[in-house]
């Protein structure tokens, strides 16, 4: 399993913490555990022991998890830079030929909407990829991280999308020069095939998206930045027209269809 299967695994069971933890309470306290019972099944002290150790116990575990699994993924980088240096392709006209179908996370940012990675890179619906760390470079480059990025399974994508607040999952087609990788894909020029919306409000999380609108966000450092989501009629009732749009008028201005 590798490190990143393994960070998925612990946020999974992170997330099924508060549950394990209502539930021993339940048990406790069905068997008489918090009762002042001469011959309770389970003895008022033992629960209270047993229960600290729980809530001490399992966030260092969880904490010691997510370092070994930093730990691993620290190994995976150093073996796949090596590998770098063993690429099997001299010429990129020998590489293999194939359909680069995936699935990434955008951002819509900009009073001008305007897909956006979550590494801050801006594209359009059907773009090709430019190295900010040297303009030479024609991506993907070999020894740089510099091309348009996909996952190769929904699954991870929308995993990856539960855990990032404010994001669009979208379905991409790659082209051109390309690197395959154990879960995605890297390569030169990317077409935006549809921008799939979430079934509810990005706020309440409870009715049905309406429209886009646009909020004002402040980054840790002086960055600022315009970003839109898509709010119930409750969520977005506040907001000046100037900063709402309907569906219809989003997928217009972004040239992707949205469904």
């Amino acid at each position: 399993m590798s490190a990143t299967r393994r960070k998925q695994t612990l946020i999974k069971l992170v997330r099924f913490y508060p549950v394990f933890a209502l539930g021993l309470l339940a048990i406790a306290y069905l068997f008489g555990g918090f009762t002042h019972q001469i011959n309770p099944i389970f003895p008022q002290a033992e629960v209270l022991t047993t229960l600290s150790i729980f809530m001490v116990a399992m966030p260092v575990l969880f904490i010691l998890g997510f370092m070994l699994v930093s730990i691993l993924s620290d190994r995976e980088l150093k073996r796949s830079v090596a590998k770098r240096n063993k690429f099997a392709y001299e010429d990129a006209f020998e590489l293999p030929n194939e359909k680069m179908s995936g699935y990434k996370l955008a951002l819509i940012t900009g009073r001008e909407p305007t897909l956006t990675g979550l590494t801050g890179d801006r594209y359009k619906a059907d773009d090709s990829a430019t190295c900010a760390s040297n303009p030479e470079h024609v991506p993907p480059v070999i020894d740089c991280e510099c091309g348009f990025y996909a996952f190769k399974n929904v699954k991870e994508a929308k995993f990856e999308l539960s855990i990032n607040p404010g994001v669009f999952l979208i379905d991409v087609d790659l082209f051109g020069v390309g690197f395959e990788y154990e879960r995605g894909y890297r390569a030169e020029s990317q077409v935006v095939n549809h921008l799939t919306a979430p079934k509810r409000c990005m706020r309440c999380k409870i009715f049905s998206p309406k429209v886009f609108v646009a909020s004002y966000k402040i980054g840790y450092t002086d960055q600022t930045w315009w970003q839109w989501g898509l709010r119930c009629g409750l969520c977005s009732h506040t907001f000046k027209q100037s900063d709402v749009l309907t569906i219809k008028e989003m997928a217009d201005l972004l040239k992707v269809v949205i469904v």
